[in-house]
């Protein structure tokens, strides 16, 4: 999404929101420090103007409006840009590949960082530390990087699942309760064992932390707690997942660290009394 050509150039713009947009580009980056109560007072609009202009441009709301206007500054000043579903071709260098992959982590783990809600990876984090039982549904590429959650979890001494099929999932689902937590990741949402998962989970009254997309916590709305990532990369029209993978994997890190915080003395004493059973042999 170009934020800046579509306000621009947003026939549907009132006289009013086209006013709103010139105030935007003018502000640039600066918009990103202010609250949308403070926006609406500036630009001496409601707040439901605020909303409605949002809208207009295909944007959730005003947060929505403030990362476009990141990704927009950071394209700016990336030289050059770096095509996120296509970082390389077949006459660059390897040298030119390190720099571009680089470039495509920066950029997912910048995105990512401005759209994760820090109040709701605090959320999420107590979720998992009241729990017994954490459970984790995923599948295709998350399946990585979720069951190194699961093993960072079993080293911090919290029991926890992740499967790699179906079939165990749904069991696992059926068989939780409220003494569990469940962390789904689906970067689109469009997941087909969610179909099958959420419903469960919600009827055995099993909290569920949801890591997607924004568009993943549109279309599945009114679960315990949503930790966004970065959408810019496509559903299907890539070379493979890196920006997905890097913006999931900063996701559970953060989760995971948040979570050890919160009870860092059991966790720590837990994971030196490991220590001895699960060295590397020949090392003292």
């Amino acid at each position: 999404m170009d934020i800046k050509r579509k306000i621009t150039q947003g026939k549907e713009l009132t006289p009013t929101e086209q006013q709103l947009g010139q105030m935007v580009l003018a502000m640039g980056e600066d918009v990103r420090g202010l609250s949308i109560k403070e926006f609406a007072r500036q630009a001496n609009v409601s707040v439901a103007s605020i909303h409605r202009f949002c809208k207009k441009l295909g944007l959730e709301g005003f947060k929505e409006l403030k990362v476009e206007l990141m990704r927009a500054a950071s394209r700016a000043d990336s030289a050059p840009e770096v095509d996120i579903n296509f970082p390389f071709d077949a006459t660059s260098s390897a040298q030119e590949i390190s720099e571009r992959m680089a470039r495509l982590y920066e950029t997912t783990l910048s995105e990512t960082r401005e759209i994760l809600d820090p109040a709701q990876l605090d959320y999420a984090a107590k979720l998992v530390l009241r729990a017994d039982t954490v459970d984790i549904y995923t599948g295709s590429h998350n399946l990585y990087p979720a069951g190194m959650f699961r093993d960072r979890l079993l080293s911090a001494g919290k029991s926890s699942t992740c499967y790699d099929n179906i079939e165990a999932q749904v069991r696992t689902a059926l068989a939780s309760g409220p003494d569990h937590t469940a962390i789904v990741i689906s970067y689109s949402g469009l997941a087909p064992n969610l179909k099958e998962i959420l419903p469960i989970l919600c009827s055995r009254h099993v909290s569920v932390i949801v890591i997607g997309t924004p568009y993943c916590a549109r279309i599945h709305p009114g679960f315990a707690a949503y930790l966004t990532v970065s959408d810019i990369e496509s559903l299907s029209h890539r070379i493979t997942q890196f920006a997905s993978h890097i913006a999931v994997q900063y996701v559970l890190d953060s989760l995971y660290s948040s979570y050890f915080a919160k009870d860092y003395a059991r966790c720590s004493e837990f994971l030196e009394q490991s220590f001895p059973f699960t060295k590397l042999p020949g090392l003292k």
